[in-house]
């Protein structure tokens, strides 16, 4: 049984996919106390043998039974109707119809009683596909950008970073005098930067460079619209960490040591950026990871014994990767890792990490596990030097929940950290929820290829000398001689026909009359009889 505490002041609310997943508060600033059963599944919200009518989950994931707006597009009403179902995002017309499909979405996941059931699972099989083709035209939609407050985020301990950012500043408000810039408090005040002397050259009419807080962020995260980055990964795993919710779209330039997130080049801004503000972009919505952290109750000696239960004690949403490690303990880590309520392995390792697939190209990579394309929904589960042989890395679907555990005979303490920062001590008892965030992070897209250029610039992704011949290894007067061979083989080879022309030939009786051999003698004997044309044919 799940007990919230609405009286404290915690994390906003998240719409999960499960219906039991832990409320939290809207307007907190403390992490809310929530009360779990430890012997109850989190995706239960009913008690063994009493009958309670479930609350149906707002998830997209759990379709249900019922569709109305999608019936005539996504569920056929012949179950064996071969066509696939689907729509667009735009109508025949130009017009934006992605209000329709949020509203089509909310159908699909609402308990009203005028949805029409599906009544097959081809009826099923074909909303699930008219659901991926939705998936695809969300991924390549192009959102026009209406940009009135910028917020600019540097690498912090670089100051040869606030000369580049001066310079854009002053080039956006020449620019662009509609737009509102927010720079760091730090940055705001610093004597190099200069603010009110920027404003001074660039003939501001008021002060248009404004300084942004993590308190302002997190009163209210959509009071930006776009968010520019200047330094590498580490630059937006930052963002990531104070845009715990909605996050803006965000344009990296890289100005960092690698840069698997930043792929638009400073030195090109002046022509970027225009195309960036004046037009419809396209962008990537980079899968994250909801953690929560439950720590278990401690019992009390004197009074009655509560029972076995815990407390939330914090909620992160991760772009890379969980990591839950063995910390400086001198023994191996002991972890259950569930899904769905079941239990998959047990991992005796130094750790486990739990990785998106923005994420698989940073530690999970370095532990051995698998590249994943960011369009991709899925959670990499890799371990970190397993004491077996045969624990390789998996991929899991993203609508499958998992929980990882420390178990009662665990020899020591483990330790989690989120995106390599705050670390969190997990004693015997405690488990980390983790399922796929409500909160996507954006990202503006360079160009189709992307991925693949950052991993063959950065990693030399398959990157290998190419093969040679062995023309090479020979000497000046053998090679003069191979090729002049080559060119007479190539121009005596005869002219190969088409296929029709072939069809068209008249075969000749001596062909026609060509026994088919049956044994190795008769294809012998069917080598000779036809050896004029058969001996051509074994040459080439």
């Amino acid at each position: 049984m799940v007990h919230t505490n609405h009286s404290a002041k915690g994390h906003s609310s998240l719409s999960s996919s499960s219906s039991a997943s832990p409320s939290v508060s809207p307007k907190s600033n403390t992490p809310i106390q929530i009360s779990v059963d430890e012997d109850e599944p989190l995706s239960q919200n009913h008690k063994k043998g009493k009958k309670t009518k479930g609350k149906r989950s707002k998830s997209v994931s759990h379709l249900g039974d019922k569709s109305k707006l999608l019936g005539s597009k996504l569920v056929p009403k012949v179950p064996n109707e071969v066509e696939a179902p689907g729509f667009s995002l735009v109508d025949a017309t130009g017009g934006d119809s992605f209000s329709t499909a949020e509203q089509m979405f909310r159908r699909l996941s609402t308990g009203s009683s005028d949805v029409r059931k599906a009544t097959s699972h081809a009826q099923l099989s074909s909303t699930a596909h008219g659901m991926r083709l939705l998936s695809k035209d969300i991924q390549k939609s192009i959102v026009p950008l209406e940009v009135s407050r910028l917020m600019i985020v540097t690498k912090k301990q670089d100051s040869s970073l606030v000369y580049l950012a001066r310079e854009m500043v002053e080039w956006i408000l020449v620019n662009y005098p509609e737009i509102e810039i927010y720079v760091e408090s730090s940055l705001e005040s610093s004597s190099k930067f200069n603010s009110k002397e920027i404003c001074l050259d660039s003939q501001c009419g008021t002060h248009r460079i404004k300084a942004w807080t993590p308190e302002l962020i997190a009163q209210n995260s959509v009071h930006f619209d776009l968010i520019i980055t200047l330094g590498g990964d580490g630059t937006v795993l930052y963002v990531s960490s104070i845009f715990q919710r909605d996050v803006p779209p965000v344009m990296s330039f890289s100005l960092g040591s690698l840069g698997f997130l930043t792929n638009f080049n400073y030195e090109t801004f002046r022509q970027t950026l225009p195309r960036v503000l004046n037009s419809k972009i396209r962008s990537k919505m980079r899968m994250r990871l909801c953690c929560r952290v439950f720590r278990r109750r401690k019992s009390t000696k004197d009074g009655p014994q509560p029972r076995k239960k815990f407390d939330m004690i914090c909620e992160r949403h991760v772009l890379n990767e969980l990591t839950i490690d063995r910390g400086p303990s001198p023994f191996i880590s002991m972890l259950e890792l569930f899904g769905d309520n079941s239990l998959l392995t047990v991992a005796q390792a130094d750790g486990i990490i739990i990785a998106t697939p923005t994420g698989s190209t940073a530690y999970s990579l370095s532990a051995g596990g698998s590249l994943v394309y960011p369009s991709v929904n899925a959670i990499a589960v890799t371990p970190i030097c397993p004491h077996t042989l045969s624990f390789r890395p998996i991929i899991l679907p993203d609508s499958m929940v998992l929980k990882v555990k420390l178990p009662a005979n665990s020899r020591a303490t483990a330790w989690a950290s989120f995106d390599g920062k705050n670390r969190v001590e997990l004693f015997k008892g405690d488990y980390i929820w983790i399922a796929a965030s409500p909160f996507s992070f954006p990202t503006l897209e360079s160009s189709p290829t992307e991925f693949i250029d950052s991993i063959s610039r950065t990693l030399n992704w398959n990157a290998r000398e190419q093969q040679k011949s062995f023309a090479h290894m020979l000497s000046q007067k053998n090679k003069r001689k191979y090729v002049t061979d080559a060119e007479k083989e190539r121009q005596n080879l005869p002219e190969v026909k088409a296929p029709s022309d072939v069809e068209d030939e008249d075969v000749s009786a001596e062909e026609e009359t060509l026994p088919i051999p049956r044994s190795g003698r008769g294809m012998k004997q069917a080598i000779l009889a036809g050896s004029g044309k058969l001996k051509a044919n074994f040459q080439l």
